[in-house]
C-alpha cells in the first residue's frame, strides 16, 4: 500500500520546496495543512486543510495543536513532512508524540545557520534533511540532500 502523505508548510518558498520533495516519491494521497494566505496556490489534485496562523499570537500555537488532534484522527497520515515554517511546530511535535513518521527538510535557503523551525523539530524527526554542508555542525545526524 502507497503512504499517505501530510505537509505542513507554510506558503511561498516552504510549500514549493515541498512540492519538490514529493515528486521523488510513490504516493497514494496527499494533505497540504497550511494557514490561509491570499496568493496560495496549490495542485488541483491535493486536498487542503487550514489551521490558524500561529504567528499572530502565542495562544493559536494552542490552538493549533486541538486542530491538529482532529486532522490526526480524520486522516491518519503514514508520513508527515515539513519544511517550516512556525505552522509546523505544533503539528510536527504532536504527529511524532502520536508515533506518526515525521521528515524536517531545512530550507535551502538555509546556507550558513539553521532556522528557528529547524532547530526545534530537529529533536521530533526521524530523518532530517539540510542542503548546505555547513549545517552539519548544527545537525549531525542530518542527511545531506541537492548540495550546491
Amino acid at each position: 500500500m502507497k503512504p499517505k502523505v501530510m505537509i505542513i508548510a507554510s506558503g511561498g518558498g516552504h510549500l514549493t520546496e515541498a512540492m519538490i520533495a514529493l515528486e521523488s516519491f510513490n504516493i497514494e494521497e496527499i494533505l497540504f495543512v497550511s494557514y490561509p494566505l491570499p496568493h496560495l496556490k496549490i495542485r488541483n489534485d491535493i486536498k487542503m486543510v487550514f489551521i490558524r496562523n500561529p504567528h499572530t499570537q502565542l495562544v493559536n500555537y494552542i490552538i493549533n495543536s486541538w486542530q491538529s488532534f482532529k486532522i490526526y484522527f480524520k486522516y491518519r497520515p503514514s508520513i508527515i513532512i515539513s519544511t517550516g515554517a512556525g505552522v509546523a511546530i505544533s503539528m510536527f511535535i504532536l504527529g511524532r508524540t502520536m508515533g506518526f513518521k515525521t521528515i524536517f527538510i531545512e530550507s535551502g535557503a538555509r546556507i550558513l545557520y539553521p532556522s528557528k523551525t529547524g532547530r526545534l523539530l530537529y529533536f521530533f524527526s526521524h530523518h532530517f534533511f539540510i542542503k548546505s554542508e555547513l549545517l552539519k555542525p548544527f545537525y549531525p545526524k542530518a542527511v545531506l540532500i541537492n548540495a550546491l
